[in-house]
């Protein structure tokens, strides 16, 4: 969500100025947009955010749900013109009749015909293939620290750009353009910081590999805001008058040091004067022996377009069958793009799924309403007693041993219990079958049973999963080198 808000944040400001530019006749239609001037920023980021936000959702349902090719290509399809469809409807004719179907008209004939309120269609329709783009390069997209920080450069390089945009091709407030730049901040520090927890919570040797616990989360938010607020404070002082105010308390030292360059620079032309009017003279020199140069006349005729493209915007104005197929053919295309840069990771990530749904536990990132599950489950069997975090513990540590397994090609199969995964750990921990014994029976006890585990059993089992975890690292060391 963070990394959503952040691309969000740096988006808006070229949207915004596209949308200024292109829309010359503002009283075309009766719209939300037309109304827009007095909207927050704050009101278009929380909009575009909830928009990409229901789009992943979405897309997210429609992978789980196992739909196969083609049919996955061409529901995305749909998905993209209903919700195209659906945002012109909500924005630029939120007062019509439910049952009024007379927008879709207008909506068509502005995209087609180029008719009343085009720019604003055409606003909508670049904005949602942007949102529905950023969709597919996040189903794609690897959320490691690193992954996650190169985002956030190539997002700070853009936010800078398309506020400066927004301030000088669009003629908008600097207020407006630094608000979407304090919001890109703020969301794209706190994602770069949840990325880092998230990989030190599965790769230091002493942690558990739970989840970021709510207080720990309240207090990086605030940690975030706290930074970002510093920030602004500080730049309200970096103005012309603060400067001028902190320049004049080293009035004197700015007169000794230009006395001193003044003295300095006399003496240096002094000895330089010299060799300038020798040089003066030498060009001199050079310049009288030049005989001018010879200019003709030149005539400019008139400059014909090729046949070709006069015949070809003359048949496009002419012949509306032929704008049409070739409108609709441009969406179509951009629309399939999409669904299949949706599609194309959707096999591996339910094959991902299948190695790691019982594994993951109630592990950092995963499901959540399954989380919630499983939490409802442990605390009705343990209460609020010591047993239920020791319970918790346990499952966070089974479901990190299970995905450095998966890591060495041996994955957990969807459904599989863990008497029968057994095996298949130790070959990935040999020399370890005594701790992956311990492991799996202390799992199977929390998971299908409420026997709780003692302090001693889970001091012992966490240093199970520190030598499971040195083994791992030491294994996988010389190709993270190669």
């Amino acid at each position: 969500m963070s990394l959503a808000a952040m691309e969000v944040a740096w988006f808006l400001p070229f949207a915004l100025t596209a949308f200024i530019r292109m829309q010359p006749e503002q009283v075309a239609l009766p719209a939300l947009l037309l109304r827009s001037g007095a909207w927050s920023p704050l009101v278009f980021f929380a909009l575009c955010w909830g928009t990409l936000l229901a789009y992943l959702l979405s897309t997210d349902l429609l992978n789980r749900h196992g739909v196969d090719s083609p049919r996955r290509e061409l529901i995305m399809i749909g998905l993209i013109i209903v919700t195209f469809f659906l945002t012109a409807r909500l924005f630029l004719f939120p007062t019509r009749n439910l049952w009024d179907l007379r927008w879709l008209n207008a909506v068509l004939g502005a995209i087609f015909d180029q008719g009343p309120g085009s720019a604003a269609v055409f606003f909508l329709l670049l904005l949602n293939v942007f949102l529905w783009l950023r969709v597919a390069m996040t189903t794609d997209r690897s959320l490691t620290f690193f992954s996650v920080g190169v985002s956030f450069r190539l997002g700070l390089l853009l936010a800078l750009v398309g506020n400066a945009l927004f301030i000088l091709a669009a003629g908008q407030p600097v207020q407006q353009a630094l608000l979407y730049l304090w919001l890109f901040f703020g969301f794209g520090l706190l994602a770069v910081a949840l990325a880092r927890v998230d990989e030190k919570a599965f790769q230091a040797t002493q942690s558990s590999g739970g989840a970021l616990p709510w207080p720990r989360f309240a207090q990086l938010v605030a940690m975030t805001a706290t930074t970002v607020g510093v920030a602004i404070y500080m730049s309200t002082l970096y103005t012309p008058t603060v400067l001028r105010m902190i320049l004049g308390w080293f009035a004197p030292l700015w007169q000794l040091l230009g006395a001193l360059a003044l003295r300095l620079f006399s003496v240096l032309f002094f000895f330089l004067t010299p060799l300038l009017e020798w040089l003066s003279e030498l060009i001199r020199a050079l310049l009288a022996n030049l005989e001018p140069v010879e200019v003709g006349e030149q005539s400019y005729g008139e400059v014909d377009l090729p046949p070709s493209q006069v015949d070809f915007a003359q048949m496009l104005r002419d012949y509306a069958l032929v704008r049409y197929a070739l409108i609709a053919l441009v969406l179509l295309i951009i629309f399939a793009v999409i669904a299949l840069l949706v599609a194309r990771t959707r096999d591996r990530a339910l094959a991902v799924e299948a190695e790691e749904s019982h594994a993951d536990g109630l592990a950092f990132g995963s499901n959540p309403f399954q989380r919630l599950r499983d939490l409802a489950g442990l605390f009705r069997r343990y209460g609020l007693r010591p047993g239920l975090l020791a319970a918790i513990s346990v499952q966070n540590i089974y479901a990190n041993v299970s995905r450095l397994a998966a890591r060495q090609g041996y994955a957990r199969g969807t459904a599989q219990p863990p008497d029968e995964y057994l095996p298949a750990l130790r070959r990935a921990f040999p020399g370890h079958e005594a701790a992956l014994t311990r492991l799996t029976t202390l799992y199977m006890r929390v998971h299908y049973g409420d026997q709780p585990i003692d302090a001693d059993e889970l001091a012992t089992l966490r240093q199970d999963y520190t030598a499971l975890h040195e083994t791992a690292n030491t294994r996988t060391q010389p190709q993270r080198v190669s």
